[in-house]
C-alpha cells in the first residue's frame, strides 16, 4: 500500500500517508484578535451562553481562545499549551500549541493571536446593582426585637448560605439587607433561594414560618410575582437559659419544632415541643454565661472562683457533669447559680 500523492509506503489514512493527510486535511485557524470580556464587578468571564467564574486572567484567555479555534469536520481539538506575553494590562500576545486528533492520530499546530481584555457587566451584577429582587426574607423576633448579637449571627448565617447557593447558580444573590423595626429584611434575587433559606432557618431555630405572594408587574406578556417569607424566631436560642414553671432549663439544641433542654438543678435531659414552652422567659442569655476558674472538685460538688465577686462558691454538679479544662461555665438566675457541663 502506498500514498497516492507522494508514493510513500506504510500506514495510510484513506489514500494518503500520515504526512500528506496531515498537510491536506488537518488544519486549525484562530482569529487574529480575540476579545476576552470580564464583568467589571465580579470578574466573571463572558461566554457564548452567558457568564462563568474563572480562576485567573490566563485561564480566561485560554478558555476564550479555545472556543474560537476552527478545525475541519473530522478533526477535533484534544488539548493545547499556551504561552502568554503581556504587551500591556489590556493586551496579550498568545502562542498556542494545539493538539489535534484525526483518525486516531495526533497532530500539533502552532497558532498565534492577540487577546484583548475588555470590561462589561454580567446580567446578575446588573440586576444586583439595580437592587433587583424577586423575594423578601423577613427575619423577626418573637414578641421582642432581635438583639444585636442575634441579629449579627442571623445576618451572617443567611449570607453564608447565599454564598453556598451561589456556587451552584450565579443567579442567586442578596441585593440588599435592611435593618427594620423588629429585625432584618433580605432582598433575594430568586424566590426559590429565599424559600430554601427561610425553611432552613425554620428548622434550625424552631421558627414560625409564613409565605405570601403578590403581583408586582408584567414582563414579556407574563404576570410577575414577588414572594415574602416571614421567619419569626422564638425569644430564645441555643445556649440560653429559660425559666418555665419555676425551673431553669439550659437550651441545648433546637430543630424542627423540638427543643432539647436540660433542667439545671437536676441535670434531667428532656425534649419538648416549642408549643410547650410558650410563656417561658429568658433568665440568662447565652452571651451572659461566664467562665469561672475551678478551685476544688468532689463527687457531687465543685468549688469555683466567682467571676464577679472573686469569692469561692460551692456549686452542685448536675447529672452527667463533664469538665474538660481548668475553667467551667457558670450562670446566675433569680432561682440560683449553676455550673454547666462541657458536654452540653
Amino acid at each position: 500500500m502506498f500514498c497516492v500523492e507522494c508514493g510513500r509506503e506504510g500506514e495510510l489514512i484513506g489514500p494518503l500517508c500520515l504526512e500528506c493527510h496531515s498537510r491536506r486535511h488537518v488544519h486549525a485557524s484562530i482569529p487574529e484578535f480575540v476579545d476576552v470580556v470580564f464583568c467589571a464587578h465580579c470578574s466573571s468571564l463572558q461566554v457564548d451562553d452567558g457568564w462563568e467564574e474563572v480562576g485567573s486572567v490566563k485561564e480566561a484567555v485560554e478558555q476564550s481562545l479555545m472556543r474560537v479555534v476552527t478545525v475541519p469536520k473530522d478533526v477535533s481539538v484534544e488539548g493545547s499549551q499556551m504561552r502568554l506575553t503581556e504587551k500591556d494590562e489590556k493586551t496579550y500576545e498568545v502562542a498556542v500549541d494545539a493538539v489535534l486528533a484525526s483518525h486516531g492520530h495526533e497532530f500539533h499546530r502552532m497558532l498565534t493571536a492577540t487577546a484583548r481584555i475588555k470590561r462589561g457587566v454580567c446580567k446578575e451584577c446588573s440586576k444586583q446593582k439595580g437592587s433587583y429582587f424577586e423575594a423578601t426574607l423577613q427575619l423577626r423576633g418573637d414578641a421582642r426585637a432581635l438583639n444585636r448579637d442575634n441579629e449579627d449571627e442571623m445576618r451572617q448565617r443567611v449570607l453564608d448560605r447565599v454564598s453556598a447557593l451561589r456556587a451552584d447558580s450565579r443567579e442567586v444573590f442578596v441585593s440588599k439587607v435592611e435593618r427594620v423595626r423588629g429585625g432584618l429584611d433580605f432582598y433575594f434575587s430568586t424566590a426559590q433561594a429565599a424559600r430554601i433559606v427561610a425553611r432552613e432557618l425554620q428548622d434550625l431555630r424552631c421558627a414560625e414560618y409564613k409565605e405570601s405572594t403578590s403581583l408586582w408587574g408584567r414582563r414579556d406578556g407574563r404576570d410577575m410575582y414577588r414572594s415574602t417569607f416571614l421567619v419569626r424566631l422564638p425569644s430564645f436560642g441555643g445556649g440560653d437559659i429559660i425559666t418555665i414553671d419555676s425551673k431553669d432549663w439550659y437550651v441545648k439544641s433546637m430543630s424542627k419544632g423540638l427543643v432539647r433542654c436540660i433542667q439545671l438543678s437536676s441535670g434531667e435531659d428532656q425534649q419538648m415541643r416549642l408549643t410547650d414552652l410558650e410563656g417561658c422567659t429568658v433568665s440568662c442569655p447565652s452571651a451572659d454565661v461566664k467562665e469561672a476558674v475551678v478551685l476544688l472538685e468532689g463527687d457531687a460538688e465543685i468549688q469555683v472562683l466567682d467571676p464577679v465577686t472573686m469569692s469561692p462558691v460551692d456549686l452542685r454538679k448536675p447529672k452527667g457533669f463533664v469538665r474538660n479544662g481548668d475553667q467551667v461555665r457558670v450562670i446566675k438566675t433569680n432561682l440560683g447559680t449553676y455550673v454547666l457541663s462541657d458536654s452540653w
